[in-house]
């Protein structure tokens, strides 16, 4: 038995030098790969393949961008200015009414009969004050008495007066011309005063609402133009600024400004979610680039320009600039041609050729 422990003992210590043997032999190898590799040396003269644009003039515009909503020209909610029960209602939901035309009747029978009843009652007080003055002037009665009858009678007339103007609101008309919407009482309604009837809405023309942010309201100016775009292909409206709030809104720190639409549509609906690009100013010979064919860096952008079949590295300096686009002042001019692939694999002066040129 013990020479059997022996023989394996032998064997398991074989095996290992044998296993230590292959591993010292692969990993100095190994590391023999790895240093040739490292050794190994780029050709430095293998050309990349890029696109590129030839710089062109175009005219920009120098314009921000906002949201808002379309309103109507005008718009107003129809209520009653009394209380009392529906007799009429002369509209049909939907349609075109004219300025003063009676919308809804109120019923106004109490009102008329005690109209009535005053009216006798002054009847009464000017034929007695017509007496009065007759006896004033031969010294019937007093002064003081018929200072009294007269203001009797200058008061029932006030009191007609006010009737008649609660007679008058028993009748609802129509403050301007428009379309009026969907009533929102029946006939034979009771209501109170301040009850909304129906919204009444006119669009001959219609104007844009938005806001600007603080740090543009220097630039904000009446007359200036908007262009206004709606719906998801982004239909294009013209629109010139009329009216600027005077007051900034404290909690947004925005600006509102009210703008008149150049055009009428029937497209556009007051309550409208709209786009508006302001314009303020237009450049006609400016130069763009492709927003990510600009390389940003800590000291100041750059290019990278096609010069002599090298990429040519260039600091630029920039204006404008759009989620696509940005302008270039400064650093590049008319018919260069400016690279704008493979920007991330190029390094200033190697070669390059060009796959594409547009």
């Amino acid at each position: 038995m013990k020479k059997y422990f022996r023989i394996i003992i032998f064997a398991v210590i074989f095996i290992l030098i044998i296993g230590f043997i292959g591993f010292q032999s692969n990993f100095f190898g190994g590391n023999k790969s790895i240093s040739t590799e490292k050794n190994a040396t780029p050709n430095k003269n293998k050309e990349t393949f890029v696109r590129a644009i030839i710089i062109k003039h175009n005219s920009l515009d120098n314009r921000l961008r906002v949201t808002g909503s379309i309103i109507a020209n005008e718009e107003v909610t129809i209520t009653s200015e009394i209380s009392g029960m529906i007799t009429q209602i002369n509209f049909q939901e939907g349609t075109n009414v004219a300025k003063g035309a009676m919308l809804v009747k109120i019923n106004d029978a109490d009102l008329k009969a005690q109209f009535e009843k005053l009216t006798f009652r002054e009847e009464l007080f000017i034929k007695r004050e017509f007496r009065q003055k007759k006896l004033l002037e031969k010294g019937g009665v007093s002064q003081d008495e018929y200072d009294t009858g007269l203001a009797e009678l200058n008061a029932l007339k006030a009191e007609k007066r006010e009737l008649e103007a609660k007679i008058a609101k028993t009748q609802v008309l129509a403050p301007f011309s428009g379309t009026i919407g969907l009533r929102q009482i029946s006939q034979g309604a009771y209501i109170n005063a301040g009850t909304s009837i129906a919204k009444l809405v006119n669009t001959d023309k219609l104007k844009v609402e938005f806001s600007v942010p603080e740090k543009y309201i220097m630039k904000l100016k009446n007359g200036q133009k908007c262009i206004i775009k709606f719906g998801e292909n982004e239909t294009k409206y013209e629109a010139n600024i009329y009216a600027i709030e005077p007051k900034l809104n404290i909690n947004t720190r925005t600006l509102t400004a009210k703008a008149w639409l150049n055009s009428a549509t029937n497209d556009l609906k007051p309550g409208a979610f709209v786009k508006v690009e302001i314009i303020w100013d237009t450049f006609e010979k400016a130069i763009e680039i492709p927003t990510y064919a600009l390389i940003p860096d800590i000291d100041a952008p750059k290019i990278y320009q096609y010069k002599n079949g090298k990429a040519v590295n260039k600091i630029v300096k920039i204006g404008i600039r759009s989620a696509e686009t940005v302008q270039i002042e400064e650093g590049i001019a008319e018919n260069d041609t400016i690279i704008i692939s493979g920007i991330m694999n190029l390094r200033p002066n190697i070669p390059v050729k060009l796959l594409e040129v547009k």
